[in-house]
């Protein structure tokens, strides 16, 4: 046994010289007596020294005895690198093999492959930035973002690093390492990118995108033309790479994206060491002297027949207080039993009825409902447990992904799945959230072939309303009801069309925000690669 505080001990010290001398005084005060006269006294010397006694055990206390348990081996937290990859159309210049953008794809895949020092945080950005991955310690969540990202939806083409800057510097970390992967940007003010970067604690380290001999943009007309039809060469900007350097970063021009990793895996942090910290585990045993010092403190100030009494009722106040928890674990232990027999209708009613509601009774009729195909209900209930362990929150998000499946919600649960493997690598959950973006997939494959069959059937109509309308202009003269039936058709075909007009209007039925946000404010700009 050791104590943690131990220094508390040096009061014990002076404890033991107050009783001494207390007990000097009381021997120096009494009064000789006649040997026939008998007093009978109730205050003997354990009774006199017991609030010293007490005070003696309570200095324990504060001194927190322990003992050893075990010792774990704990490695340091992680830093986060912020990975930012510029999306606009220059991006598309083929001065880079097979282009910039999958140049500088290819380069973060082999980073996040190769580093395990960091966590990692995918932007991408354009006139605006978007985060595409929390920071996380799991890989495949920044290969499965950088996957699903398209780059043809994105619509706003310039470049600001300064509207990067201001995205990072709302972000957690206190100092941030800034990875860009860009050809530079659009020309701007070094020294106030500098100061904004410097304000934040922003270490910035630029990845070449572009070349200085620059290349021509891939348009849908041939090449991109700027406003008097002048082709546009795109090069690289010497912008990012003072940017770098003013910061205290570093600028990497390499000409593969294995080469850019490992430049990139040598400059960031390269005074970061591996070590590892031992994290020892005791278990407190201050409650054992802090209950004996409380039994002294009563000796002291009752007599000894008002103590045995208190002594005998503690049992059964003990009791009392603990009725409520002894019910709540006999309906917890009966509920389990029913649902472990497929009686989840009983279980549920059964974990319903504690109240106030526990976080296992909870989660627990959350996975009755399930079971009842009540998935909404349970969807709710696991929503509303909450805790401070990662490996119950991580559980919690997990069933909230299942509960998203089943009523058809795939987007929610790919984002409740993601947000569980953020916590811990879980196969299940893997599983399961390849299987929702192939459900997202199919679904907008069948989105996109009911707007070709609207569309077809629009075009149909409009020939088949051409053909009728000799009919209808003779049957409008003989007065006949088929006028009445052709314009209804005709109509239908009208409001046909509208519909189909909306749907085409639609270019990326994705299911997140992500472009939305992306190409916000696009329509303005002057400059758009």
């Amino acid at each position: 046994m050791t104590f943690l505080d131990g220094a508390f001990l040096w009061f014990l010290v002076s404890l033991v010289l107050f009783a001494w001398l207390g007990y000097r005084e009381e021997l120096s005060k009494r009064v000789p007596l006649h040997p026939k006269i008998v007093l009978e006294s109730g205050r003997g010397k354990l009774v006199r020294l017991a609030p010293f006694f007490a005070l003696g055990w309570m200095v324990i206390a504060l001194a927190r005895p322990v003992t050893h348990e075990n010792t774990a081996i704990k490695a340091p937290s992680l830093n986060t690198l912020y990975l930012a990859i510029d999306v606009s159309r220059s991006m598309m210049a083929t001065d880079r093999k097979p282009n910039r953008y999958e140049f500088a794809k290819k380069a973060i895949e082999s980073l996040v492959s190769q580093d395990s020092r960091h966590k990692f945080a995918l932007i991408t950005f354009t006139t605006n930035a978007l985060i595409l991955s929390p920071p996380t310690e799991d890989r495949e969540i920044v290969h499965a973002a950088l996957e699903s990202f398209r780059p043809e939806y994105v619509l706003a083409h310039g470049t600001s690093i300064e509207a990067l800057l201001r995205y990072v510097a709302k972000l957690g970390d206190e100092e941030k390492n800034l990875v860009i992967f860009s050809d530079g940007g659009d020309d701007g003010d070094l020294q106030s990118l500098v100061d904004l970067a410097k304000r934040y604690h922003i270490k910035i380290f630029g990845v070449a995108c572009g070349t200085r001999h620059g290349s021509k943009i891939p348009h849908s007309n041939g090449w991109l033309r700027d406003k008097n039809r002048h082709l546009v060469i795109s090069m690289q900007n010497p912008l990012l790479e003072r940017l770098a350097l003013e910061t205290g970063g570093v600028f990497i021009d390499e000409n593969s994206p294995d080469e850019v990793a490992s430049s990139l895996l040598s400059s960031v942090d390269s005074g970061f060491m591996p070590d590892r910290m031992q994290q020892v585990r005791y278990r407190e045993w201050f409650w054992l002297p802090l209950a004996i010092g409380i039994v002294f403190l009563l000796a002291g100030s009752l007599s000894l027949a008002k103590l045995r009494r208190i002594l005998v009722l503690l049992p059964f106040f003990a009791f009392l207080q603990a009725d409520a928890g002894i019910i709540d674990l006999y309906k917890l232990h009966r509920g389990y039993e029913l649902y472990a027999q497929h009686k989840y209708e009983e279980s549920q009613k059964l974990f319903e009825s504690i109240d106030p509601p526990l976080l296992e009774s909870r989660y627990a009729q959350a996975c009755a409902l399930y079971r009842m195909g009540a998935f909404k209900k349970a969807g709710r209930l696991f929503a509303a447990c909450k805790s401070s362990r990662p490996d119950i929150q991580q559980r919690i998000w997990y069933n909230l992904g299942n509960c998203a499946v089943k009523i058809g919600r795939y987007k929610s649960a790919r984002d409740y799945y993601l947000k569980a493997l953020q916590i811990k690598e879980d196969p299940d959950a893997k599983h399961n959230l390849k299987m929702v973006l192939f459900l997202i997939e199919k679904r907008k494959k069948i989105q996109a072939k009911a707007n070709r069959e609207v569309k077809a059937a629009s075009s149909s109509g409009s020939s088949e309303q051409t053909k009728k309308s000799g009919a209808k202009k003779s049957n409008a003269k003989s007065g006949s009801k088929g006028g009445a039936g052709s314009y209804s058709a005709s109509k239908a075909t009208h409001m046909r069309r509208q519909k189909n007009s909306t749907a085409s209007t639609r270019r990326h039925p994705l299911g997140s925000k992500v472009y939305e946000m992306i190409n916000k404010g696009y329509v303005n700009e002057e400059k758009p690669w």
